[in-house]
């Protein structure tokens, strides 16, 4: 399977072949608008380029190339050339575009000009329409540039020199309606990491035992994505599910390191930049078959290291409140790399303390809108650090839980122990008052009683759901030295509450584990 690049000018003299198994050209006012705000808001600064998509193709035996995806923004491109040809005469469409359905579509595109009386003919069939309106749509665009006539020139500048598609050929072998379809019913998605995936396992890129090697690599590969489709091993590492497949964060991850090599780095936010990184280092390789091994070996590495993270409780708890903060992985991965594990946890200790902040837990309080962020992280880490100090590793914080699993996103509430609204006492914001609970069960008991809410908790813990273990702990009384009145959170229990969190988390940022 060929993986190059082409920009629009290297497509003159191309003919694409547009089959009967796909639709016409479908684009609303919308996604046309999208694309030339995307090119005309491009910067070329250091020549950079803009990638717009991959182009899936297959050679024909006439010479032409039968379209497998890509054909809404070929055509789109073509319409824009049909205008700017009429200001700029070297504006001419450098390829050609032929329908198997309807062959006199091709005619009416190339037909297309502002002479020509679209109002009256766009009727004649679905597809007139909808390309004589993306003709409409696009002066009209052009109409409301403050000087019509140089954001034609520009455009067509940039649409010819620096966009390009990533050009996907697919072997002569292939069913192309086979291919159309899975990428149509997102299947096999031309993500980052399928793109990578054909560059990768192309035979040219190996001189000996190509199926060997192909083998190996697409057994290996599998391996690591059915790793990441484990919920509780992804969401530790991710805040939230990532477009494309999930193996595409570690190709990021490498492609970001790689790109800083390079005299002129690919930008970060270019449409399927890991896979542009990759293709680049691959031209500029003297050996394909070196390259695929080191980069395969540098994702093999990331993955163990993952695992180790994920399989080591120390480092799991502390890395998942890191990443559940707000912290990378890709900065968490800079921490960690090449270093011994005392020296590992010290820095991943000293990351949880900048990104914690300094508190002071009596002078905390919810009425505090500032303060509210703050005691949402203590809340949680004071979880995750019982659990490391105090050696309860019988099971895993569940950052996927706590997050909330892919399309059922679980909302966490700070909630008031000793309610707020409750008449027999003044409202009390401070932290030993507050817990972490799940909006539906905070919501669903309100303003009930402390006992009331002891019910609720054991009750919704006796059906298996997930209750935060330090919550579990404050309706269980576990932190209060004094138990005369289990049925009422008090003075007495809030201060013993306060002194607790304050002894786990100074044992937690001094690294006394287990003690």
């Amino acid at each position: 399977m060929a993986i190059v690049t082409k920009t629009i000018g290297e497509l003159k003299d191309y003919r694409f072949f547009v089959p009967s198994y796909q639709r016409g050209y479908r684009w609303t006012e919308h996604e046309v608008t999208a694309l030339l705000d995307d090119i005309y808001e491009f910067s070329t600064e250091g020549n950079k380029r803009y990638c717009i998509q991959p182009l899936a193709v297959k050679n024909r035996e006439d010479g032409s190339f039968e379209v497998v995806d890509g054909q809404q923004r070929l055509t789109t491109i073509y319409i824009f050339m049909k205008i700017a040809s009429q200001e700029i005469r070297s504006a001419t469409p450098p390829f050609d575009l032929e329908y198997k359905t309807r062959s006199d579509s091709a005619d009416f595109l190339k037909a297309l000009s502002d002479e020509k009386n679209l109002e009256k003919e766009k009727n004649k069939n679905i597809d007139f329409y909808h390309i004589a309106s993306a003709y409409e749509k696009i002066n009209f665009w052009l109409d409301n540039q403050p000087d019509k006539s140089v954001a034609i020139q520009e455009l067509n500048t940039k649409i010819r020199k620096n966009v390009f598609f990533i050009w996907y050929e697919i072997p002569a072998d292939n069913d192309p309606i086979a291919i159309f379809t899975k990428v149509n019913l997102g299947k096999i998605p031309l993500t980052n990491s399928e793109l990578i995936k054909a560059l990768l396992l192309n035979k040219d890129n190996f001189s000996t035992d190509i199926n060997k090697r192909q083998t190996e690599i697409s057994v290996a590969w599998d391996r690591i994505e059915q790793g990441l489709r484990d919920d509780s091993f992804w969401y530790f590492l991710n805040e939230r599910e990532q477009s494309g497949t999930r193996i595409d964060m570690i190709f990021d991850l490498l492609a970001n390191e790689e790109n800083n090599k390079f005299p002129t780095p690919i930008p970060t936010n270019q449409n399927y930049f890991s896979f542009l990184v990759f293709l680049e280092k691959l031209k500029s390789s003297p050996d394909n078959e070196e390259f695929v091994k080191n980069l395969w070996d540098e994702v093999e590495k990331l993955y163990a290291e993952f695992r180790d993270w994920y399989s080591d409780l120390d480092k799991y708890h502390i890395i998942g409140y890191l990443v559940s903060s707000g912290v990378k992985t890709a900065e968490v991965f800079t921490l960690t790399r090449g270093k011994r594990k005392s020296d590992v946890m010290k820095a991943l200790l000293e990351k949880a303390k900048i990104v914690t902040g300094k508190y002071t837990l009596s002078d905390i309080s919810y009425d505090n809108q500032n303060d509210r962020r703050k005691i949402r992280k203590l809340l949680l880490l004071f979880n995750i650090a019982t659990l490391v100090c105090k050696s309860e590793k019988q099971y895993r914080f569940p950052f996927d839980i706590y997050k909330g699993e892919t399309g059922d996103k679980i909302k966490w509430d700070i909630e008031h122990i000793h309610a707020t609204a409750d008449e027999t006492d003044e409202a009390d914001d401070s932290i030993g008052n507050l817990t972490l609970l799940d909006a539906q069960t905070n919501r669903g008991y309100q303003n009930s009683v402390f006992v009331d809410k002891r019910k609720i908790i054991i009750e919704r813990e006796s059906k298996g759901l997930f209750v935060p273990l330090c919550t579990k702990n404050i309706f269980l009384k576990v932190y209060s030295k004094k138990l005369d009145s289990m049925d009422s959170w008090g003075a007495d229990d809030k201060k013993d509450y306060i002194e607790e969190m304050d002894k786990i988390l100074k044992a937690f940022f001094d690294g006394r584990f287990g003690k």
